[in-house]
């Protein structure tokens, strides 16, 4: 599927979407937003070999309904260790008394 297709069903989805990072977030995980909720919806896809052809709206609402909590947590841990690397650049990193501001504490 395209961008431009993905695009459309976000926009079909919306309530779902919104209803899914409600539910998460009574559940404890404040932090949660829609944006979030797709991103993590389109990977749990990405990975899906039983995705059917052409995709009907019946099959997108109940995927995004069996989204887990779990899943989000294990996308964003995911997510994070696909981050910026912070060592790669070779500067060594002063740990020194001397580089801190006494007004900095």
């Amino acid at each position: 599927m395209t961008k431009e297709q993905w695009g459309y069903w976000k926009l079909k989805l919306e309530p779902v979407i919104e209803s899914k990072a409600e539910e998460w977030h009574i559940l404890g995980y404040d932090r949660v937003t829609e944006k979030e909720v797709w991103e993590c919806f389109l990977t749990k896809l990405e990975k899906n070999k039983e995705r059917p052809e052409p995709v009907r709206s019946h099959w997108m609402v109940a995927e995004l309904f069996h989204l887990k909590a779990n899943d989000y947590m294990t996308w964003l841990t995911i997510e994070a260790y696909k981050g910026p690397e912070w060592f790669e650049n070779e500067e060594p990193i002063d740990f020194s008394l001397k580089s801190f501001h006494a007004e900095d504490i």
